[in-house]
């Protein structure tokens, strides 16, 4: 049994996520809304691949000197720099 389809549904539960925050979630909010338990490396990875594919951006929060993350407007992916 290989990883990769849970690897794909929780990038698109990551996605999803992001999608109906209607703003920009930082990882520990992402885990949250969620509701992932345990480890968050594997939702920070989804999350990287993500950034990565150009289907998420980061969003630098100053104040909270953290990273956030929102949907890519326009569509994004791959062949899109």
């Amino acid at each position: 049994m290989s990883g990769r389809p849970e690897h794909r549904s929780l990038e698109e539960a990551v996605l999803e996520a992001l999608r109906r925050a209607g703003r920009p979630l930082s990882a520990r909010e992402l885990v949250e809304v969620l509701g992932w338990e345990g480890d968050a490396r594997p939702v920070r990875r989804a999350l990287a691949r993500l950034v990565r594919e150009g289907l998420v951006e980061r969003v630098p929060d100053y104040e909270g000197r953290i990273q956030r993350f929102r949907p890519k407007r326009g569509g994004g992916g791959a062949g899109g720099g």
